[in-house]
């Protein structure tokens, strides 16, 4: 007789036997709130024959005899809560991965990618596979700056300096983690960056080439049939890897949340040079904020450099 957690009091729980389920059968595996349904139970008694008799009970109903007999008359699906545990595949728990199948499904790139996307390196992580196609979408976009279905979108213009900030932005944070071998904050700042690109609409040689020996340790077939259509020599991973520039770090404006006694009323872009009393002279001559200090008298101006502005009135 199997019973769902949620109709276990915690005070018991001792008297109570657990038995792994082959996470392939589970749903939402890797959750708080991962469960087996009324498909899961049958699957379950194939794959454990000795339990076919057995009784399967949870608040919305009873499972018996190949019948799902909903309690009170209600109509809720069957929900049998289980418990997702966080440590080492083990076969005896039944809950081991074989990546040749996500490799199958995915690629290689995505599941390497997704590895390391999982968390910190050092602490255990729950297996998802919902998480996957998150990196699975984003490698597309990724692909996408380079090729739109069969038009090869690279250019060979001089990119802007924007479009180079964000490219050397991310190569200094990229830089940065991998020394700390933070792998899961390298592949954020890689979504970050693509995103940022394809607003820009992205596609000159001189940030999607070294974009792409950035990303090789990453994505390593990827990019490596990246680099050969980009004409690069040999292969990418013997290509110098990238180094930020300095100087393109550096942002030429700033952009300043202005609020009125700590609530944000308006925003302010100015070039990075701008003095305080320029900055303060700028923020109350901005439109919306003369409209919210009608009837206010100004009291003191907060500047917090490059940060924000804050006008405290009454």
């Amino acid at each position: 007789h199997f019973v769902c957690a949620r109709m276990v009091d915690p005070e018991e729980r001792d008297h109570y036997v657990r038995i792994p389920v082959l996470i392939d059968l589970v749903s939402d595996y890797g959750s708080d709130h991962s469960f087996l349904d009324e498909e899961g139970i049958r699957r379950f008694m194939d794959w454990r024959p000795e339990y076919r008799e057995a009784i399967f009970e949870s608040p919305e109903g009873v499972f018996a005899q190949g019948v799902f007999t909903a309690k009170s008359g209600g109509t809720q699906a069957l929900r049998l809560l289980t418990h997702s545990e966080v440590g080492k595949m083990s076969k005896s728990k039944y809950n081991v991965i074989n990546p040749d199948d996500v490799v199958e499904e995915y690629g290689a790139d995505c599941f390497r990618m997704y590895e390391m996307f999982l968390g910190p390196i050092e602490q255990s992580k729950p297996w998802d596979t919902k998480g996957i196609d998150g990196v699975s979408k984003f490698l597309r976009r990724f692909w996408g700056l380079y090729q739109d279905r069969d038009q090869w979108r690279v250019i060979r213009d001089e990119p802007s300096r924007d479009m180079l900030r964000v490219l050397h932005a991310t190569i200094h944070k990229v830089h940065d983690d991998l020394e700390r071998f933070s792998l899961n904050t390298c592949v954020s700042h890689f979504m970050i960056c693509v995103n940022e690109l394809r607003r820009l609409e992205c596609s000159h040689h001189g940030v999607l080439e070294p974009l792409v020996r950035l990303i090789a340790p990453f994505a390593p077939h990827i990019a490596e049939e990246l680099w050969h259509r980009l004409d690069g020599q040999g292969s990418v991973h013997h290509a110098p890897f990238p180094v930020a520039d300095p100087a393109l770090l550096v942002a030429d404006e700033v952009n300043y949340p202005v609020s009125i006694n700590g609530k944000k009323r308006a925003e302010l872009s100015v070039p990075q040079e701008t003095s305080q009393a320029d900055l303060e002279r700028l923020a109350l001559d901005l439109p919306e904020i003369r409209k919210w200090l009608e009837g206010l008298s100004v009291k003191k101006v907060i500047i917090v450099p490059g940060r924000m502005v804050n006008i405290v009135a009454g």
